[in-house]
């Protein structure tokens, strides 16, 4: 698969702004077409599993996911993959390969390469940087594979009609906004806060700068720090905002690595009084809230991404409509709820993946 061969040397520059990708419910006021499949979809998401009837050959199926990191979003949502997949009794051979978040894009590249070898019927990857759009457009472009792309929800209007097989996963703009909303109801006008973002990329700019938007001139943005996506890097941006800015009264966390990252820099610098928030919800931040650190989580139904992307394929085998986007829901957990209530939400949110981890 030649295709590839060159990808190595692609520069990294601007992820693109936020004008250039479809919002999840402005894409479906240009396209209403998609939105049965979608509810379709969004029904058979939320139901037990019903077999397919038929399929006329194994298929199959590879996965690049960056999920060496401190959240569990990404091993959970193979886990929840292989269970459904299980359940609608659909025959089929799992590759997977893991890497990284922001600095191993590199690796993607040859594990790319690898899975276009291997010749896959369907393709599960990411999209959050400059580099690795060029790679999805080439592989769009260039081959048959049918590409989901996870943790995004929202469609390039660049690639126009030419677009993946589907998106998956949950609308980092819709998160922020309910953070932003949550912020405002609970700290009153004019407080001073800050902002840890990820690397500098889709993500970042979707979480970040919507809550910073949404936000407003409510609160005062004191400052804001671009990081490598990971704990340290929460970590070192924590430090630096408590030097330059320690009259911050919470800051605003992208990510589950920054976040814990900053409660490591909070604990050491015995500032409890600063707030901070979890985005995503995995167990690693629903222990935090349970032990009095984090004060607020913005939970994801983590296991509805896995669960798509199944389903998605059994719609495809039996010759159904495959919606183009799949948005999975999200709740907020915080300090004044109960430990049942938030086992509950914990229970609903991994009721696949907490039986393997």
């Amino acid at each position: 698969m030649t295709v590839f061969l060159i990808l190595s040397d692609i520069s990294v520059v601007g992820a693109g702004k936020l004008t250039d990708y479809w919002k999840y419910d402005e894409y479906y006021e240009f396209h209403p077409i998609q939105k049965q499949a979608s509810n379709e979809l969004i029904e058979a998401v939320r139901n037990d599993a019903v077999p397919i009837t038929e399929q006329t050959k194994k298929i199959k199926v590879g996965i690049i996911y960056p999920s060496f990191q401190y959240s569990g979003y990404w091993l959970r949502s193979v886990t929840s993959f292989e269970h459904r997949m299980k359940e609608l009794g659909i025959d089929y051979e799992l590759k997977t390969r893991y890497t990284k978040p922001y600095t191993e894009v590199s690796k993607q590249v040859k594990q790319i390469e690898e899975m276009l070898e291997w010749s896959p019927d369907y393709l599960v990857y990411t999209l959050d940087s400059a580099r690795q759009k060029a790679m999805v457009e080439r592989l769009i472009r260039g081959s048959d594979i049918k590409l989901i792309l996870q943790n995004i929800t929202t469609p390039i209007k660049d690639w126009g009609k030419k677009q993946p097989f589907m998106y998956t996963g949950f609308d980092h703009t819709e998160g922020a906004k309910r953070l932003a909303r949550y912020f405002k109801s609970r700290m009153p006008l004019g407080t001073p806060y800050a902002v840890i973002f990820r690397n500098k990329g889709l993500v970042s700019e979707m979480r970040g700068l919507t809550f910073i938007q949404e936000v407003g001139n409510y609160h005062t943005l004191l400052s804001s720090y671009y990081t490598d996506s990971t704990r340290e890097g929460g970590y070192k941006a924590t430090q630096q905002i408590l030097a330059e800015t320690p009259n911050v009264k919470y800051i605003y966390a992208c990510g589950t690595d920054t976040a814990i990252g900053a409660l490591d820099a909070l604990q050491e610098a015995g500032r409890p009084d600063i707030i901070i928030n979890g985005w995503g919800g995995g167990s690693e931040e629903i222990q935090e809230l349970v032990n009095g650190n984090l004060q607020v989580v913005l939970m994801r139904m983590n296991d509805s991404n896995g669960v798509s992307m199944a389903e998605a394929i059994k719609r495809d085998l039996e010759g159904k409509a495959v919606p183009l986007i799949f948005s999975g829901g999200f709740t907020i957990l915080d300090d004044r709820m109960s430990l049942d209530e938030i086992k509950r939400m914990e229970n609903k949110a991994f009721r696949y993946s907490n039986k393997d981890m």
